[in-house]
């Protein structure tokens, strides 16, 4: 499944020694392929949201670590 990849290019990416600015590069190219593969919504979507928890909880959790 899909998931398991973005899940496991998370894990790399946050557990890597990159340099800060390019941990931030590299999960905001992350995110936005989540986006597109996923067609998450630009504006909160209660409905897709529960349809799609597991992938909702790991493109928060790539959001936050962008942070």
């Amino acid at each position: 499944m899909m998931l398991k990849y973005y899940k496991k290019r998370y894990e790399v990416i946050t557990q890597g020694k990159y340099p800060a600015n390019r941990k931030k590069i590299m999960l905001a190219n992350l995110a936005h392929e989540m986006e597109t593969t996923f067609n998450i919504p630009m504006q909160s979507n209660p409905g897709w949201e529960q349809e799609n928890i597991e992938v909702f909880a790991l493109y928060r959790q790539v959001s936050v670590s962008r942070r």
